[in-house]
């Protein structure tokens, strides 16, 4: 049985000129394989990234204009989120915060929110 070579060596003999057969092969099998990987990011969110949209859905739709809330109001906001630590909230903040629908400020080192 013969040891198959890995896929650094073979990268560093293309890299240095050697393109043999075997070479050759175990590039084609590392292209195979990060196509494959590749392919499974695009078929869309994960089961993980579809509940959160939903729970920053839900906190857009709960938050009233004219209020600001703190991470710790808005796990109280949503039953979704009832007893949710402030380090769960800011991500889902973060994402409202980037679409523009929601305005972040810093008031005394805290992140206060509010509608945009």
């Amino acid at each position: 049985m013969s040891k198959k070579m890995s896929y650094v060596v073979a990268v560093e003999s293309a890299i240095n000129g050697e393109l043999t057969p075997e070479v050759i092969e175990r590039l084609g099998d590392l292209k195979v394989s990060l196509e494959k990987r590749n392919s499974r990011k695009s078929e869309g969110p994960t089961k993980a990234q579809k509940a959160n949209a939903e729970l920053a859905e839900a906190i857009f739709g709960a938050m009233v204009a004219g209020e600001s809330y703190g991470s710790a109001d808005i796990a109280g906001l949503v039953p979704a989120l009832e007893g949710a630590s402030p380090q769960k909230v800011t991500p889902l903040m973060k994402g409202l915060v980037a679409s523009g629908r929601v305005v972040a400020e810093k008031v005394k080192g805290k992140a206060v929110y509010h509608l945009a």
